[in-house]
């Protein structure tokens, strides 16, 4: 009798299994083919014209990109329940999520990455806003703007596009890259997310704000530069401001390789401060039980370094 049990058991568990794997083959091993939800992609056109442009959208990566054919065209790949209203208002192309999806449609496994092109022909516009719950947005060089407003969720904000006024991009888990980026001011954030930044130039104040998150700067030019995190790392090459760094980190290291700053002021708890600075400063150095080794110089600007735990070294580019 246990014996039978035993048989049925054993060929019950081997028909789940071929019922499991034959699917993926047949689908050569693409889980989004077993998926419910319903797709295709949609064009949408736009002949008014404007300025400014703002999209908001679920969980769809954003692409700019230049229009080849000089005419305004939106592509999208969608599903079912979940499509996009375009419109232009007052100057404004607005791009919109229409998500009519209740709790069991979110339920859907193996969906498949929604996208968007959102194609321009336009090199410069007055403003871009983007807020994405989920999805990756991709700004290129190709473009520029009045200021820049980015958020995003979950998804990776990557941006070479650069702003005559303000630069703002947040981010909750997601990376913020910025490459070759010029703008009046920078303000960015992160939850749990990295930030780098690189090869940038701005004229007033760069801030960055990150929990968790890792903070990288190389080549990068601005009047002042304000960072804040708790637990992550603070890396910066080659990176000048004409009045003063400003950096906060409670546990994690900061960096410094042949920077500089008309004063600076560090403060970390748990963790290192280390590097090579371009001039000569006043330096003010404390640490409740690391070691200290900072130039023996009295002219310059004020550099202040605090921590508790951690090892101040400090050095001058020769």
């Amino acid at each position: 009798m246990k014996k039978g049990i035993i048989a049925i058991a054993v060929i019950l568990i081997a028909a789940g299994i071929i019922c499991f794997v034959y699917p993926l083959i047949t689908s050569n091993f693409d889980l989004s083919m077993l998926g419910t939800a319903k797709y295709e992609t949609n064009t949408y056109t736009v002949s008014q014209k404007f300025d400014h442009i703002e999209i908001h959208s679920v969980e769809t990566d954003i692409l700019l990109a230049p229009a080849a054919d000089n005419k305004v065209s939106i592509v999208c790949m969608e599903r079912d329940k979940v499509r996009h209203q375009v419109t232009v208002e007052k100057g404004t192309l607005m791009i919109t999520a229409d998500d009519q999806r209740d709790w069991m449609d979110r339920l859907t496994f193996f969906t498949k990455s929604l996208t968007m092109t959102v194609y321009l022909p336009a090199e410069s516009y007055q403003s871009l806003t983007v807020d994405s719950r989920t999805g990756k947005v991709t700004v290129p060089s190709s473009f520029s703007f009045g200021s820049i407003d980015i958020t995003s969720g979950t998804g990776k904000i990557i941006c070479s596009a650069s702003a005559d006024g303000a630069f703002k991009a947040k981010a909750g888990t997601g990376d913020i890259v910025l490459n070759g980026v010029k703008a009046k001011s920078f303000d960015l954030s992160a939850t749990t997310g990295d930030i780098e930044v690189i090869s940038a130039a701005c004229a007033d104040h760069i801030t960055i704000t990150v929990s968790t998150g890792k903070i990288k700067l190389t080549d990068t030019l601005c009047k002042s530069l304000h960072i804040s995190g708790s637990t992550g790392r603070m890396t910066l090459g080659n990176t000048v401001a004409s009045d003063d760094f400003d950096l906060t980190m409670s546990t994690g290291d900061v960096f410094f390789e042949n920077c500089d700053a008309g004063s600076i002021t560090v403060n970390t708890t748990t963790g290192d401060v280390r590097g090579s600075l371009r001039s000569a400063k006043v330096f003010i150095a404390k640490a409740s039980t690391g070691k200290i080794s900072v130039p023996d110089t009295v002219t310059g600007g004020k550099c202040e370094i605090t921590t508790t735990t951690g090892d101040i070294e400090i050095s001058l580019v020769q």
